[in-house]
């Protein structure tokens, strides 16, 4: 007999030993401290006579909560967490669903864990589901695909109000054109960039109480014209309607080929751009395919960090170790490049083959996974492991020279340095008080310190207070 009310509980699934293994220093504070959209945009799903809350395990661990559906949200490395708080509900007969990365890569091994196993974006699968579990039919598997965005889904941002984020998220794309040999995106969302409409963006950005807002899309730029004239749209419309925040944005290095652009998303808001840089040698840029960082202008780094500071746009580069081209002495000169770099902040991180990309299935071909036992080692692929033999010397060697620098940057002294030099290049206090928050969020040494605490807060004071410019 159909019940008046329902509860749906939904998942945000941390494994905490990805982040503290007991061994190992990762310079990480749980995960991240943004909204998990995913869950807001199953909670729109959702039909009105169900009471929907969400467990973030970004802030508190999972303890039973009674409940009639689960949902569970998880990538790779936290997909054997996800599968134990499966077993509880299981155990109890409460049907249990999981989702996101993994779920879409490995539907298969998933849905030996759970009653239904989501692979896509569940938009298109989700009404359907909840029909089933009324009529007692769940399926073992959902094969969602992609959804189609020009009809999109507003997650509902009440669900949100569990938890003190200050940062929202936002998406206006998913998928990538780029084919980086070590990135998922493309694998598990698509080539293709789908759009949301730009009057949904501003609509929902209208409702969001946070100051600070992530575009989580991977590319907002995109590599062609018809993708920059979309963005330059939003860019547009975020400054007719007149809101006021502080976005963060993930974009390509050809972000620093237009100038105008630049001004225009400056004006808009944009005040941090995560470009990947991956590495400052042309060569390993080559042996991972990623074109766009090949072009002779585009190696002139420095100079594309002083033009992004001159507009007042500050830059966190994202760095990787453990090409087949590096050698020890590789991962020296990286790391002193970064050090002695204009960069506001960074992240340097191990080379890691995700799963299905074609970095992986080249590794496994030439049978030099060392991490392969799954599920069970899906745990190491947290980017701070090395999870492969490498090309170039002893891989234990290597381990430990990129082990040595993922320990010597990412203190609290380096990122003040960073941060305080920041506030010199820019001139805006504005941009660098965003730039601490944008990253405190993933490093605890962050969280802990004092003088950069104040300076957001001097900032925050202003603003609030009408005395400093959006």
């Amino acid at each position: 007999m159909k019940k008046s009310k329902y509860k749906l509980l939904l998942i945000n699934v941390i494994d905490t030993r990805v982040v503290d293994d007991g061994n190992m220093f990762i310079p990480l504070h749980r995960l991240t401290s943004f909204q998990p959209l995913s869950l807001g945009i199953i909670a729109a799903l959702t039909p009105d006579n169900w009471d929907v809350e969400i467990i973030d395990e970004n802030f508190d661990e999972f303890k039973y909560t009674e409940a009639d559906l689960v949902g569970l949200s998880s990538t790779s490395m936290c997909i054997n967490r996800a599968y134990d708080i499966a077993k509880i509900y299981l155990s109890k007969n409460i049907p249990v669903a999981i989702g996101g990365v993994h779920a879409t890569l490995f539907k298969e091994e998933v849905c030996k864990h759970c009653t239904s196993a989501i692979a896509g974006e569940a938009e298109n699968v989700w009404p359907q589901l909840i029909e089933d579990f009324y009529n007692s039919s769940l399926k073992s598997i959902y094969e969602a695909g992609y959804a189609d965005l020009s009809i999109p889904v507003s997650p509902r941002r009440d669900v949100f109000e569990k938890y003190d984020y200050e940062i929202a998220t936002m998406e206006f794309t998913r998928g990538c054109p780029f084919n980086c040999s070590f990135c998922g995106v493309p694998i598990y969302s698509g080539h293709k960039l789908r759009y949301k409409p730009v009057s949904t963006i501003i609509e929902e950005l209208k409702e969001i109480k946070q100051n600070y807002v992530i575009f989580k899309d991977d590319n907002l730029i995109g590599s062609s014209k018809a993708h920059k004239a979309k963005t330059v749209e939003l860019f547009e419309q975020i400054i007719a309607n007149n809101i006021k925040k502080d976005f963060l944005c993930f974009v390509s290095i050809n972000i620093a080929d237009d100038i105008n652009v630049i001004k225009l998303a400056r004006k808009a808001g944009f005040v941090l751009f995560f470009i990947g840089i991956e590495t400052e040698n042309l060569k390993a840029i080559r042996s991972i395919h990623k074109e766009i960082n090949e072009n002779p202008a585009r190696k002139a780094y420095k100079e594309t960090f002083k033009r992004l500071h001159k507009e007042k746009v500050a830059v966190t580069a994202a760095f990787i170790c453990g090409f087949d081209t590096d050698t020890v002495e590789d991962i020296h000169d990286r790391a002193k490049f970064i050090m002695h770099s204009s960069l506001d902040t960074f992240t340097f991180t191990f080379l890691t083959p995700l799963p299905k990309t074609p970095l992986q299935l080249q590794l496994q071909e030439e049978n030099r996974i060392i991490k392969n036992n799954y599920p069970e080692d899906w745990i190491y692929y947290n980017f701070c492991h090395l999870t492969y033999q490498v090309k170039n010397g002893d891989t234990k060697d290597m381990a430990q020279v990129i082990y040595h620098y993922l320990i010597k940057l990412h203190t609290a002294k380096m990122f003040r340095k960073k941060l305080l030099k920041s506030f010199f290049n820019t001139g805006s206090l504005r941009t660098t008080a965003a730039t601490y928050v944008f990253n405190k969020h993933n490093h605890v040494f962050l969280k802990e310190s004092k003088s950069l605490l104040l300076l957001q807060k001097t900032y925050d004071f202003l603003r609030k207070s009408g005395l400093i410019r959006q």
